[in-house]
């Protein structure tokens, strides 16, 4: 049995309730009473169904600032363990699930786990700073047991895009999400670059912090406007644009009826399993986790350059 740690939560995030129920199962009475989060409510009652998703495998411990938080996810979720300090897990699991997007705080709370040499999920990307990324990729490199993705990456549409599209045709892909640009542009940029790939040479972003609008610019021609922006609303989505005579193709990550929605978060903690299971973690898997996290930051980069052009993947202001 694999028996994994999960780490979080932090304001407005609540993986730590879903990411372990596709493991755990959760419990009914206690995710009405006490999870806070509708959404979650919604589509692992209507979803989930407390069926098995990862056989051998469990959420065994957790680790939140604050200790009836932790004790509360570990009701709904089924966690026995709940632990005084995030070290406190190291030996006692096989793989670490760092389910916060307080991208800030990433480098902070892995150290210790990335000294003790433990794979690790972490949610969405790595650094939010060039400083940040290449401490991880000095500290990890291609060899270490790392996974960093959206869940919107794994998506049942994103599949479907991927056999209905011709990419070579599409000439711009309009992109749109709430939040902020460092927390949830992943949820945009990885799953388009899944289908588009990285060969990007310039980054451009005309937008202000907390209504980001940023151009990306690839050596094809095809161009990306991705926005993220605080307190739109839903769906968020992106929508790709062809040659004449080929209608638009509208690909979303909060589907109507949230099942793709959950079902790409299933698949993702599938996969990490799987990874730590067999020990399989590609050099280029890790390559394209820092590519994703070099884009994000560019975005950064050029709007606190005034809406400066950003060469990719150097980072560098043109």
């Amino acid at each position: 049995m694999l028996n994994l740690g999960i780490i979080g939560l932090n304001e407005g995030n609540g993986h730590p309730y879903s990411f372990s129920a596709v493991f755990n199962g959760y419990n009914e009475a206690a995710l009405d009473a006490e999870c806070p989060f509708e959404i979650i409510k919604q589509y692992l009652k209507a979803h989930h169904r407390n069926r098995e998703f990862v056989p051998n495998a469990r959420v065994t411990h957790i680790w939140t600032q604050d200790k009836a938080l932790s004790e509360s996810v570990a009701r709904i979720s089924n966690i026995g363990q709940v632990v005084e300090r995030a070290e406190d897990m190291i030996g006692q699991v096989d793989g670490v699930i760092f389910a916060r997007d307080d991208i800030w705080n990433h480098w902070d709370m892995a150290k210790p786990f990335i000294d003790a040499r433990l794979p690790i999920y972490m949610d969405k990307v790595m650094g939010h700073e060039r400083d940040t990324l290449d401490a991880f990729i000095t500290a990890t490199g291609p060899g270490y047991p790392i996974m960093t993705a959206s869940s919107f990456r794994f998506a049942p549409e994103v599949d479907k895009a991927r056999q209905t599209l011709d990419c070579g045709k599409v000439k711009t892909v309009h992109a749109i999400s709430p939040c902020i640009w460092i927390r949830y542009a992943a949820h945009l940029l990885d799953p388009i670059c899944s289908l588009f790939g990285y060969d990007i040479d310039r980054v451009q972003n005309l937008g202000e912090k907390n209504a980001d609008t940023v151009f990306i610019h690839y050596k094809t021609g095809l161009t990306v406007i991705a926005q993220v922006i605080e307190k739109i609303a839903l769906p968020l989505e992106f929508r790709c644009f062809s040659e004449k005579g080929i209608p638009p193709y509208c690909v979303q990550y909060t589907d109507p009826t949230l099942e793709s929605y959950f079902l790409s978060i299933c698949r993702m903690m599938q996969t990490f399993a799987a990874k730590v299971m067999a020990n399989d973690f590609p050099a280029a898997e890790f390559e394209r986790s820092v590519l994703l996290n070099r884009l994000i930051i560019a975005g950064e980069r050029s709007r606190e350059a005034n809406g400066r052009l950003v060469s990719f993947p150097a980072l560098e202001i043109i």
